[in-house]
């Protein structure tokens, strides 16, 4: 199928050239161009524009890039749920968001394959709403993340209270010069919400749990944004942020995950009076779920590898949760 060398037209698109993109993926130049031009034949579009260097997707190669991705993500959870069927007390299914899918799973799966070698596991990355019903319908044994209010007839185990921030570049002057140096993540500076209107905001997309945060923002205090640029991926939405593109609200465990100490130089984090200081991470599972002793590893090892190297977070300790 088409999808199965989706790689080859993301690499040209990641490395804009033909001969450095060949390179990384092992084959040669001309094979490569001429998987392409069969490619653009079959189609009947050009998905790049050579004409000029570096070379660049078309709005059509943009768009079938997009798409192939969903198809791809698609082919990857049929063969999941395939191989679930097969064996369904040998095959634990983890849903996790795609930002915290991305850094917790090689903390967490290393140790639980070493333990569960015969385990099979397959991991659902996607929006934290969507899982919480497929998790209630049995399709996931366990899920990771910050969880609707109306999840109740779970088992539910409180993992850490993630901070909450608005962040900004420094170009557009929320913090004034003389107060930069008393401000910092730990030390967030609290806005008036004037201050916000007519300001370029980055925002969740509605699948993500924190769009609700954000939209009770904006509505609460009426703050009118001169133009908004939603993402599916909050790592992506804190690089725009970094660039200059707009205001965020997001957690501290997106900053602990997507930038580094020199990019956060740039930023300015800020609150508004009334703002939720912390939103709750859980992990989440039905009470009577045959594979709780798989579970409990699991949820164990995120303690034990995963939160004692997070920062910008509180953590709920396994003795606070039991007392509880």
């Amino acid at each position: 199928m088409l999808y199965e060398k989706l790689n080859y037209i993301l690499t040209i698109a990641e490395e804009q050239n033909l001969t450095r993109a060949a390179k990384r993926l092992f084959i040669s130049q001309p094979t490569l161009t001429l998987y392409l031009n069969r490619l653009e034949a079959e189609l009947g579009v050009k998905l790049f524009d050579r004409s000029h260097t570096p070379v660049t997707l078309t709005e059509a190669g943009a768009y079938y890039v997009e798409e192939m991705k969903k198809i791809s993500s698609s082919e990857q959870y049929l063969y999941s749920n395939i191989r679930l069927i097969a064996n369904p007390n040998q095959t634990l299914s983890i849903g996790i968001g795609q930002v915290r899918g991305h850094h917790w799973l090689p903390m967490i799966l290393p140790t639980f394959c070493s333990i569960h070698p015969d385990v099979s596991i397959q991991v659902i990355q996607g929006a934290e709403n969507y899982m919480s019903e497929a998790l209630q319908n049995r399709q996931i044994d366990l899920v990771f993340g910050v969880l609707p209010a109306s999840v109740s007839n779970l088992e539910t185990e409180d993992l850490m209270y993630e901070k909450m921030y608005l962040i900004a570049h420094r170009k557009y002057g929320l913090i004034p010069q003389d107060l930069r140096s008393e401000t910092s993540a730990e030390h967030p500076y609290t806005l008036q919400p004037e201050a916000l209107n007519g300001l370029p905001f980055i925002i969740p997309q509605v699948s993500n749990g924190l769009y609700n945060s954000y939209e009770s923002l904006i509505m609460k205090n009426g703050i009118s944004p001169s133009r908004t640029i939603s993402v599916s991926n909050l790592n992506t939405g804190l690089q725009l942020a970094v660039a200059g593109l707009g205001v965020q609200l997001l957690s501290g465990s997106i900053l602990q995950m997507g930038t580094n100490a020199s990019a956060m130089e740039c930023l300015d984090f800020c609150t508004i009076d009334g703002m939720p200081d912390t939103r709750k991470c859980v992990a989440a599972y039905n009470r009577d779920n045959k594979k709780k002793h798989l579970i409990r590893d699991v949820i164990r090892i995120v303690r034990q590898e995963v939160l004692v190297n997070c920062e910008f977070i509180q953590v709920v300790s396994s003795d606070k949760v039991l007392k509880d």
